[in-house]
């Protein structure tokens, strides 16, 4: 076998068809799970600081302008358990996947970080507010593992590195509309 560069017209991806409509579209929708993590990562700290979540959350303290304060270890915990329950998701994302296929695990990893947030909606307390935005974070994990797992699988393979980019574009996005 011949070593050198290829002749021109033979290389990875040449006999790709130049537009595969149907895959970039496919993969291209499920970029948008990104928008969850974007999303969810970028309205926190504007929720954390309203006045009526102070009032359910936080403790009484005549010295700020809100007479509310959140405690730094409790502003602390609501900002991390978010990224705990993404190292969890993400640690089970590759054997959900194997075990009930990448679409499935999505669509399940939806529904996680729906359970989560509504968690976090309907949340009197402490304790029920924590365990929506580790729900939420765990979904957020399964997500970025399936997600750009899946798009690797079905995207045509000269259009593969842009697509599982969009993923990361989509967390931007997500960011962004929050913002």
């Amino acid at each position: 076998m011949p070593a050198g560069p290829a002749p021109t017209g033979t290389g990875i991806g040449a006999s790709a068809p130049k537009r595969n409509i149907v895959g970039i579209a496919l993969v291209g929708f499920a970029a948008f799970g990104g928008i969850l993590f974007g999303y969810d990562t970028g309205t926190i700290s504007g929720i954390s600081t309203m006045d009526d979540w102070l009032r359910t959350f936080g403790r009484r303290d005549t010295s700020t302008p809100l007479g509310w304060i959140l405690p730094t270890s409790q502003q602390s915990l609501v900002v991390s358990i978010l990224s705990a329950g993404t190292f969890f998701g993400a640690l089970a994302g590759a054997p959900t996947a194997d075990i009930i296929g990448r679409r499935t695990g999505i669509m399940i990893a939806s529904l996680v970080f729906s359970l989560g947030v509504a968690l976090q909606t309907g949340a009197h307390n402490w304790a029920t507010f924590i365990v929506g935005r580790f729900f939420a974070g765990f979904g957020v994990g399964l997500v970025s593992i399936l997600v750009p797992m899946y798009q690797s699988e079905c995207s045509p393979k000269s259009l593969r590195g842009a697509i599982v980019s969009g993923y990361q574009w989509a967390i931007t996005i997500g960011i962004l509309l929050a913002n």
